[in-house]
């Protein structure tokens, strides 16, 4: 029953998640994509602190009660439909004389088609954060200096979110996702060399800072390469990319982690988002320029 929960769960996500950007795209003026992302990003994040901080104080109150934390989790998901039900419209967009959906991709430009090729390169090497929690535990950090580190990165993620939506916006999204990139990697790089939990609790931080400024503003960048009749579409395939690419990634740094040492996974997540900035600027570069 908790695996066919769990399927139910994540395919609800999949279905949800494209239309979702979809919408904040078609909300948003184009040159405030970036302010309205990273707005998102840091509400959701947000959630994600007081989601697992409410359920630890019904826990504390409640003996361990489980049960309970999914019955009033029901609440939050039902109010978040009444809302959608009664507020989101829609857009006029859709036509109604196919049934079914258009398989043609005619309409996406090489752009579009070149960004996701650099998105997944950098996700092949963006492995599941369990083996950052991992490196932790490898280095002596203890359980709940573990589960402050977690907050924190996720808390420094939602107060990044939103101002680094609004830089984009004025200084451009291709400078922040390019940084957003080299920054990661130098992260991970950190991960692989970190040998204290002072270290890791540092590049936690970092990490938190990372996401805030690229999270958003990827799906904001994507937004204005996709025509606005193919939105949801657009975004559909940006995010099946990202899901194809985490099933290796984390594959090949467990296997690294088990036959080259502790280190190899984060050096070749590190190597992965070098290769995807340089990528990125490559194809990011106007054609003239190049010329």
């Amino acid at each position: 029953m908790v695996l066919a929960s769990r399927f139910t769960d994540r395919a609800g996500k999949g279905i949800r998640t494209a239309p979702r950007d979809a919408i904040i795209a078609a909300s948003t003026r184009p040159e405030r994509l970036g302010l309205s992302f990273g707005f998102h990003r840091a509400m959701d994040t947000a959630g994600a602190v007081v989601g697992p901080a409410a359920a630890l104080a019904i826990l504390a109150a409640w003996a361990s009660d489980y049960r309970l934390v999914f019955w009033l989790s029901l609440v939050p998901g039902i109010v978040a439909v009444a809302l959608i039900v009664r507020f989101i419209e829609s857009d006029g967009t859709v036509s109604q004389r196919h049934a079914l959906p258009s398989w043609s991709f005619r309409s996406f430009d090489t752009r579009f088609w070149e960004f996701l090729l650099v998105v997944g390169l950098f996700s092949l090497g963006n492995s599941s954060n369990a083996f950052l929690i991992l490196k932790a535990e490898q280095v002596g950090t203890s359980p709940a200096w573990i589960s402050g580190m977690y907050l924190a990165f996720n808390g420094v993620y939602a107060l990044v979110s939103l101002p680094a939506g609004m830089l984009a916006d004025r200084l451009g999204m291709k400078r922040m996702i390019a940084g957003g990139f080299g920054l990661f990697a130098a992260v991970y790089a950190g991960f692989a060399l970190a040998v204290t939990p002072w270290h890791i609790a540092g590049l936690f931080v970092a990490y938190g800072v990372y996401m805030g400024l690229t999270e958003g503003v990827q799906r904001a960048y994507l937004a204005t390469l996709i025509p606005a009749e193919r939105m949801a579409t657009g975004f559909g395939l940006y995010h099946m990319v990202v899901g194809l690419a985490i099933l290796p990634a984390s594959l090949i740094a467990g296997a690294l982690w088990d036959t080259v040492g502790p280190a190899s996974p984060f050096w070749f997540s590190a190597a992965s988002a070098a290769l995807a900035a340089g990528a990125f600027v490559a194809i990011s570069t106007p054609r003239s320029a190049k010329a």
